[in-house]
């Protein structure tokens, strides 16, 4: 039976009849995801462990920030989960997205996004370093939204934005064997949502078609380039 599935030609399909995984989307660009494997109830991490965020801006388009904790030694959860040391967690976001529409964004200021990112953090929570699209650090007549950001007391570094790369790095993580080199909590709805439908662009097979709503991805994509 397995052997006559594969012979369908359709990696989705065949993991979708064969594992029950029907979360994969024919021709998705991550045909790697798998819900079982990237998504885990939120659970308290470790105090000590590395933790960062990545931002993608938009305006009139969705805004995306994730939290991410770096696992320090391997862990095991309480359901018996394990997470590699190396493996990326993200265990918060903020997805800037007008409620019951997609890719509509909230065209927030910029000091509000600022704001909104710090009441969402612990008083304790010590983020050790920020990333974002190196194109908010661009002067177009006056402050740039990065200088706006960090007077507002969120400072960002540039992310490495190199789109192939990036997508290799995140795919990498995906289909790490044994154990997945990236997850996230359960209540990323967005990155959940977004990600899988995901779809190659039909002129470069290597990239993601930007004319989805790829925020997340691409905040992600830093994340793993960070």
């Amino acid at each position: 039976y397995r052997t006559r599935l594969r012979g369908l030609g359709s990696a989705a399909l065949v993991k979708a009849m064969e594992s029950g995984d029907w979360n994969i989307i024919e021709g998705a660009f991550f045909d790697c995801w798998s819900t079982e494997r990237h998504v885990m109830r939120p659970v308290a991490l470790p105090a000590h462990w590395t933790r960062f965020r990545s931002f993608d801006w938009g305006s009139a388009k969705p805004f995306s920030v994730g939290w991410w904790a770096v696992v320090g030694e391997d862990f095991t959860t309480d359901e018996g989960r394990t997470l590699p040391r190396g493996c990326l967690v993200r265990y918060r976001e903020w997805y800037g997205c007008r409620e019951g529409a997609e890719n509509v964004g909230l065209k927030l200021q910029v000091v509000d996004v600022a704001h909104g990112i710090l009441i969402r953090e612990d008083k304790d929570e010590k983020i050790t370093y920020s990333v974002a699209d190196p194109a908010i650090f661009k002067e177009d007549g006056g402050p740039s939204i990065g200088e706006q950001m960090a007077c507002a007391g969120v400072l960002f570094k540039r992310a490495d934005n190199a789109r192939v790369a990036g997508w290799s790095q995140m795919r990498n993580r995906m289909m790490a064997e044994p154990d997945t080199q990236i997850v996230a909590f359960s209540t990323c709805l967005a990155s959940i949502r977004t990600i899988p439908a995901l779809m190659h662009d039909e002129h470069k097979a290597e990239d993601i078609d930007s004319d989805l709503e790829d925020h997340a991805a691409d905040e992600w994509r830093y994340a793993c380039m960070s």
